[in-house]
């Protein structure tokens, strides 16, 4: 018998073995007295159809040795295309931004990557489908790039480069005219109109300023956002998905159901925080705005809101542009003290943080490190200006870009960019497919986490930064309700861009129902519009993020985990104590806790060799994020919230808005 003859005769016995099983279990039952007889004959039948032929097995280790050699070169020329885009992009960052040979490389670079995966995409297909026994194989072949938009005919694809850069286009570089100077029509969002908001104490320009900004923006987008919406329905119906939002979330390893029950129960978590916080802020802005304006009981007023809640996010010394619990005592100007202390320069700040990490049990950098690797970078503006680690394929080499200026905001992004460093390192002996983040965002939510344990008063006062008083009640409220005003109130304006965006690409929600997004606005944010708009209005482009496919879920999930994180490890050091005022999550301290260190760098070196929720349990010991971590963080904060509320008689909650009717 020929082994294609085999192969053929195997697959019809294995449509018999259910027929078999079932014939063995009913003469079981019904000729117990043939039992004893009847044992050995059923034994030799069994083994017979239930084992794989020789054939077969012999056929699975050709195809996985064929599948081996097909992986070894694509991890080989992936190397090579990612290692050209790297170095191109590193060269615009240390030369300048618009360093025109450095540009054109990374865009070379970025076709033929795209070039070389169409190449593959039906070998992979066909791999896809045979049978292999060797996870790893099926592993490295799941994570090899799609096509995704590319699987669209070419003119459907020019037309959503087209629509999606003019999207683009629109967010950054859209000039609203003068509330003062109707005819001066030349002001940016950022900084322009940024720093009038910031300024002025009328009403009616911070109105005006909310309602040109979604003229020139979500009006103006509309068309373009429908073309999106269209053309994204079908590369995702083109890839295999009937549903977008499954293809939305196909980099999480999670269909969008999953990931739907996940973030609507951090937002249910979250509710009882967020009304606290909500009611508070309400209450400021009445004392500022008067009853009339900020009424009881009512969604306070969008465009007044994001300019209180915005001064947060303004570093530097606090006094004279927002408001805090405790005004009289006065927040520590955190890059004075750093200039003042003699952290004047990046190489300093570099040695510091990389003593922090090593202090954590991470391995010690190389002396040469910084001598060989680092290089200032060229583009020195503030809003711009930040450390990166930059990766290499299969060189084991790690560059390094540093801001050379000193400020608060620089400080932290060291060791967020420092733990990028770090990772990189920790998977670099894996192949290309594997040197990746298993979960989008993941790099950054480790580096953030460091930032955030660094932000510990414990810790900046070893460095002398901060003083004594900086971890009293009054001081800590008003730290706690700074960094809350930063996190607290972006999780729901995220919850609800996102689900906006999946509701209408899901066909669950009309794309020209703009009332809709304000119902989800007002659920979810307690805020309205401060003038009624209708569906003749399109205003939720105004507020999406300027590349259309950025995912608004991974950035909610890495700030939970961000905590959660502080949380496993505060506790694992007996460094936070539920219920114990002397171990507040916030005080925690980590320096010289090695197992911290020891335990993440065991995670970094999976790179994307392993699905995320098995990272994240090695990292956690549980595949489940819970927001525990973030309210225990800021629970002194919601404690002192509920009493102010109860004292100033503050109203918790809000009832339906009648702002926005179709």
């Amino acid at each position: 018998m020929s082994c294609i003859q085999e192969i053929r005769l195997s697959s019809t016995l294995q449509s018999l073995k259910s027929l078999t099983t079932w014939i063995i279990k009913w003469s079981m039952e019904r000729f117990k007295t043939m039992r004893l007889l009847l044992s050995p004959l059923l034994f030799l039948c069994i083994t017979y159809l239930f084992s794989p032929t020789p054939c077969l097995a012999s056929s699975i280790a050709e195809n996985e040795a064929e599948v081996a050699k097909f992986l070894d070169e694509v991890n080989h020329r992936l190397a090579v295309l990612y290692n050209q885009e790297v170095l191109a992009n590193w060269q615009n960052e240390i030369q300048g931004p618009n360093n025109l040979i450095a540009l054109l490389q990374s865009e070379i670079a970025t076709k033929e990557i795209m070039r070389y995966i169409q190449s593959i995409a039906v070998k992979v297909k066909k791999f896809k489908r045979l049978t292999l026994e060797n996870e790893d194989l099926r592993r490295q072949l799941s994570l090899i790039p799609e096509v995704g938009y590319e699987v669209l005919p070419p003119e459907d694809l020019e037309l959503l480069y087209a629509v999606t850069a003019n999207m683009s286009e629109i967010y950054r570089h859209s000039k609203l005219c003068s509330y003062v100077q109707r005819e001066k029509c030349d002001l940016m969002l950022v900084p322009d109109v940024q720093q009038i908001l910031h300024s002025t104490e009328s009403v009616e320009e911070i109105e005006y300023y909310w309602l040109e900004w979604r003229r020139k923006t979500g009006l103006a987008a509309r068309e373009d956002f429908h073309k999106f919406v269209d053309l994204y329905r079908k590369t995702a119906n083109l890839n295999g998905f009937t549903r977008p939002s499954d293809f939305w979330y196909k980099d999480l390893e999670e269909n969008s159901q999953t990931m739907s029950t996940v973030l609507e129960k951090f937002m249910k978590d979250l509710k009882p925080f967020f009304e606290q916080f909500h009611a508070y802020i309400r209450g400021q802005l009445r004392k500022k705005y008067g009853p009339q304006l900020i009424q009881p009981h009512r969604p306070y007023p969008q465009h007044l809101a994001e300019i209180f809640i915005g001064n947060a996010f303004r570093y530097g010394d606090t006094s004279g542009h927002m408001h805090l619990p405790f005004d009289q005592m006065a927040m520590p100007n955190i890059t004075e003290n750093l200039l003042r202390r003699g952290l004047t320069n990046t190489q300093v700040n570099f040695w510091n943080a990389k003593e922090f990490f090593r202090s954590l049990g991470m391995p010690q950098l190389e002396d040469k490190f910084w001598s060989e690797s680092c290089q200032a970078k060229a583009d020195l503006e503030d809003d711009h200006c930040w450390h990166k680690a930059w990766k290499f394929y299969g060189l084991y080499q790690v560059n390094f870009s540093y801001c050379p200026l000193t400020t608060e905001e620089t400080f932290f992004n060291m060791f967020e960019a420092l733990s990028d460093v770090y990772y990189y390192k920790a998977y670099e002996n894996l192949v290309t497919l594997y040197q990746e983040e298993p979960l989008p965002n993941f790099s950054d939510t480790l580096g953030k986490f460091f930032s955030l344990a660094a932000s510990s008063p414990k810790y900046l006062k070893k460095l002398k930064v901060v003083g004594e008083e900086y971890s009293n009640k009054e001081a800590r409220i008003n730290r706690l309700y700074i960094q809350g005003l930063r996190t607290i109130f972006l999780l729901p304006v995220f919850y609800i861009l996102e689900r906006y965006r999946l509701d209408v690409l899901d066909k669950s929600m009309n794309i020209n129902d703009n009332c809709a997004y304000w119902r989800l606005t007002e659920d979810y944010t307690g805020a309205e519009p401060p003038v009624v708009r209708t569906n003749e209005d399109f205003d939720a482009p105004a507020k999406l993020l300027m590349e259309v496919d950025d995912q608004y879920t991974t950035q909610i999930l890495s700030t939970v985990l961000q905590y959660q994180l502080l949380e496993h490890f505060c506790t694992l050091t007996n460094q936070y104590k539920p219920g114990d005022p002397q171990k507040s999550l916030d005080l925690c301290d980590l320096t010289g806790q090695r197992i911290v260190g020891e335990k993440i760098r065991q995670a970094m070196a999976l790179g994307s060799s392993v699905p995320f929720k098995q990272v994240l349990k090695t990292i956690l010991g549980t595949d489940q994020l819970n927001i525990n971590g973030l309210l225990e963080y800021y629970r002194p904060l919601y404690d002192w919230l509920v009493e102010q509320n109860r004292m100033e008689n503050n109203e918790v909650g809000w009832q339906k808005s009648e702002k926005c009717q179709p």
